[in-house]
């Protein structure tokens, strides 16, 4: 009796895994993560639960399917069916890019997204309007340098003029109707050398601030009213040298990369610091000069480093994978700022002016300025902007998938709308 309970207690030690099911859920997958359909055709996803230790990958049961927010689909967008089926509608949609959403419990990322483009062989996007004048001209009193450019709750844009020391505010037609907060100076209020800003649910917005003394996070109303501030200069933790990309997560909370210090900084939603994470100390990958940010549907994080890499993280800092490495002169080096739509793309804004432009996609002798990837870090397509000489600085996308994008040296912002 004793020999056989001895055998039944090795038994469960040795063919079990040595963790509890409290601890960390597995991560999964999708395939394929991005093709091209012609109207009517069909192709079949799947989702993969990737293998942890001493145990293998499997197909995912019971998932919800959805195309674009749609349950199942419909005839404009195609259809999908429990099985993953997914059948392209018989009429190019408008947008023809295509988001396959698919929905399964148990993972550490239980959103996956997949990208179907119909009719491939036209442009992603279509410019339907442009500000736009030289820093001499007499409008570019409302800002110098856009360095950053979000929308407020109420849907007008919010510049962030770093060389002119305020936040300017636009309809998204250009009209312009004012600036944000205090003005310029060291008061809590005021704003000197601006990076970014970003709104959150409540329309409250966060702006990072460059004072040489004191807090590096103001906060402000929708009406420009300060409400806290947070973040010391410095180091240290919860501590900022140069506050760059931020985006929250489903939480609340709040992501900062801090450029000067290579790491990022979580910040709770009212300001209170949770923790940092930088470099791999293995090397396996490291920053180089991190200055994009944002947080997908999921809470993973993409880190754009200013030297040409892309990175993916886990909310916790654990290394997901490395893609777009910067490769002289097929991928873009000088990379400014990351953001990011409902459907777990990535946005990558390339300086594509500077050093030897960093081609990826060239057309009507034009660079490609924003690079766009889907939640997998595949290549979607990109955005040459119709201006004679820019800079450009940074991308936002709204709920319809438009794209606002600011740039410098014929200073403005243009408005792409999907195609």
């Amino acid at each position: 009796m004793i020999k056989k309970l001895f055998y039944l207690v090795g038994l469960l030690l040795f063919t079990q895994p040595f963790y509890t099911q409290a601890e960390e859920l597995g991560r999964a997958s999708i395939a394929p993560s991005i093709v091209t359909l012609e109207t009517g055709q069909q192709q079949k996803f799947k989702i993969i639960k990737m293998a942890q230790p001493l145990r293998p990958a499997s197909l995912a049961e019971n998932v919800k399917w959805y195309v674009n927010d749609v349950p199942w689909g419909n005839k404009e967008i195609g259809t999908i069916d429990a099985n993953g089926m997914y059948k392209a509608p018989a009429k190019v949609p408008s947008p023809r890019e295509i988001h396959i959403v698919g929905v399964v419990d148990g993972v550490a990322n239980p959103k996956l997204f997949a990208t179907v483009l119909i009719d491939s062989d036209k442009p992603l996007y279509e410019l339907v309007y442009q500000y736009s004048n030289s820093k001499s001209a007499k409008d570019s009193k409302y800002f110098t340098k856009g360095h950053c450019i979000t929308m407020d709750k109420d849907g007008n844009l919010i510049i962030v003029d770093s060389n002119g020391f305020r936040l300017s505010r636009f309809t998204p037609k250009g009209q312009y109707i004012g600036e944000l907060g205090a003005g310029t100076g060291n008061n809590l209020g005021q704003v000197i050398m601006p990076r970014a800003a970003i709104v959150d649910r409540e329309g409250n917005i966060f702006v990072s601030d460059q004072k040489p003394f004191g807090k590096r996070i103001q906060v402000f109303s929708n009406d420009g009213k300060l409400l806290r501030a947070f973040g010391d200069m410095g180091t240290g933790p919860g501590e900022i040298l140069r506050a760059h990309g931020m985006d929250f997560d489903t939480d609340g909370n709040l992501y900062v990369i801090d450029v000067d210090a290579t790491r990022v900084d979580i910040y709770t939603h009212d300001g209170k610091f949770i923790k940092s994470w930088g470099d791999d100390e293995s090397y396996r990958w490291y920053f180089d000069a991190p200055h994009g940010l944002s947080v997908d549907p999921n809470n993973d994080v993409f880190i754009s480093d200013y030297y040409g890499n892309m990175l993916k993280f886990d909310k916790d800092g654990r290394f997901l994978r490395k893609f777009f490495e910067a490769d002289p002169p097929d991928s873009s080096v000088y990379i400014h700022s990351m953001s990011d739509d409902k459907w777990g793309n990535a946005y990558a804004m390339v300086r594509s002016s500077r050093g030897y432009g960093g081609e990826v996609e060239v057309s009507n002798k034009s660079v490609a300025s924003v690079l766009k990837f889907n939640d997998n870090g595949d290549y979607v397509g990109s955005v040459s902007l119709k201006v004679a000489t820019h800079t450009g600085d940074w991308v936002y996308i709204d709920d319809k998938d438009y794209l606002y994008v600011v740039f410098e040296e014929e200073v403005g912002f243009a408005v792409y709308k999907p195609l």
